[in-house]
């Protein structure tokens, strides 16, 4: 009888993951540096000059950095959803004339190896 209980017991743990032991986690979203360090000058990628990043962002029209999540999507007083959407466009377009790309979450994050890759400062 002991021997059927551990043969049901090692069965029924052997079909546990490791993976799976949290639900549904993420290393992407739950290692994902704040939105504005995924903005990077294209030829400093990783050293970009982060006062300098505060400060573009700001003359492009950025009114609250929540954090370095931003505010691009934010609805001000007054403001339609189509003027949401034409703020979030020009702020990104008017980035990506100064000279900045942006890296996503999968470039930002080692997924595999669950730490930050370094190219997001």
């Amino acid at each position: 009888m002991r021997m059927i209980f551990l043969s049901i017991l090692a069965v029924l743990l052997s079909a546990c993951s490791a993976f799976y032991v949290v639900p549904g986690y993420s290393p992407y979203v739950s290692l994902a540096p704040p939105q504005i360090q995924g903005w990077q000058k294209a030829d400093t990628v990783g050293r970009t000059n982060v006062d300098k990043r505060r400060q573009d962002f700001q003359s492009c029209g950025v009114k609250n950095f929540r954090d370095g999540s931003l505010d691009l999507n934010n609805h001000y007083p007054g403001m339609t959803s189509e003027d949401v959407s034409k703020r979030s466009k020009a702020i990104r377009s008017c980035m990506k004339n100064k000279g900045y790309i942006y890296l996503g979450e999968t470039e930002c994050v080692d997924g595999k190896n669950n730490k930050l890759t370094g190219l997001c400062n």
